[in-house]
């Protein structure tokens, strides 16, 4: 079992981190685990990477810059707002700290020219091998059906309707039906879940190709640049909902790192999110009850396993009472059992300045 790290320095404003507390963290971890690479951003913060970034290559490992795109880069630089298909402002979710969690339009070219000017100005010469790029999808149901039925802004509706789907009809549908519009017909681990209504069906079918398009767009400018390229994904499990249809969306990444967690009570979180949708649409028919146990854990995973990329699904080895209290059976047992769905590694999430010592102990313990 191979390594990736993540290290959440902070957002825009606020450093978590001194870079000798980063660099003594970094020792202390590589020398108990093999890492490959260390995912660490994005407090814009050019001195730490440089003695970061130093360390890590003395020691044979690849520093990428953990870059948001769809959200919290819009915090940062003035941005086309994402809307829901009734051209509504989306409500964003109770923040989180300095994470806003508030979604931008994934279609916009100015969104896009966003990224890379964000980089440039701020990252550009900290000597990054690669991106890991976040927020790639549009929102979930943190923000409730408003936040899934989108984007809908008037560059979207052109976009949806060249593919053949109007959104005023969609929102039509979705008005008459109500939590009916979300009805499933069945689920497989390869497509999500499908369903009952095909304006619904096509709906998100064509969500997961605009947001596919433009992540590919961004990783192929990073690679241009000779860069590596990191995706951060949902699991299959909700995928569908937030426009990540993972063979599309991971056709020019190096790597995915799907959020398998299963301990998390915040975004992203499988148990979390599915929770959501229920509870957002309680009258909606085909959505069965969950375990999120070692087999289920498993058979997300293999949802992966023909991809050509590789696979380092992310298992959360912080802990954090409020939302992620996480413990060293879990950290085995995940590790484990990715390791016998034939994952190349795993990515040890989402920040290990935050992860007990005893849980890098348990990943140790699976290499």
């Amino acid at each position: 079992m191979k390594y990736i790290l993540q290290i959440f320095t902070g957002g825009w404003k606020k450093a978590n981190y001194t870079a000798e507390a980063v660099m003594k963290r970094l020792n202390e971890v590589t020398g108990l685990l093999p890492v490959e690479k260390v995912i660490i951003g994005w407090n814009p913060d050019e001195a730490l990477y440089k003695k970061v970034g130093s360390l890590l290559r003395e020691k044979g490992i690849d520093m990428l810059l953990w870059l948001p795109v769809f959200a919290e880069s819009n915090d940062l630089l003035d941005a086309d707002e994402a809307l829901d298909i009734r051209g509504n402002v989306i409500k964003p979710p109770k923040a989180m700290g300095e994470e806003t969690f508030s979604f931008c339009c994934p279609t916009s070219l100015r969104n896009r020219e966003n990224i890379f000017r964000i980089y440039e100005e701020n990252f550009s010469g900290c000597g990054f091998d690669g991106v890991f790029l976040d927020r790639i999808r549009t929102q979930s149901f943190v923000s409730g059906v408003q936040g899934v039925l989108s984007c809908g802004c008037p560059r979207c509706r052109k976009a949806f309707s060249e593919r053949g789907v109007d959104l005023d009809k969609v929102a039509a549908l979705c008005e008459k039906k109500r939590d009916y519009f979300f009805n499933s017909v069945g689920y497989s681990l390869e497509g999500g879940f499908s369903f009952m209504e095909e304006l619904t069906d096509r709906f998100f079918e064509v969500k997961g190709e605009l947001v596919s398009e433009a992540v590919c767009d961004i990783c192929g400018h990073f690679k241009a640049m000779g860069m590596q390229t990191g995706l951060d994904l949902f699991a299959p499990l909700m995928s569908v909902f937030v426009g990540q249809p993972f063979k599309k969306i991971s056709a020019k990444a190096d790597f995915i790192k799907p959020m398998l967690y299963r301990k998390t009570e915040a975004p992203a979180g499988i148990g979390f999110e599915y929770e959501l949708l229920k509870k957002c649409a309680p009258d909606a028919a085909g959505y069965f009850d969950i375990v999120t146990d070692a087999g289920f854990l498993k058979r997300q995973a293999l949802a992966f396993s023909e991809l050509p990329c590789g696979k380092y699904p992310g298992i959360e080895v912080n802990y954090r009472e409020d939302i992620a209290r996480t413990d060293p059976a879990y950290i085995r047992e995940s590790l484990k059992t990715l390791k016998e769905a034939g994952m190349d590694g795993a990515t040890l999430s989402w920040d290990i300045m935050l992860a007990p010592d005893e849980h890098l102990k348990a990943a140790a313990e699976c290499v």
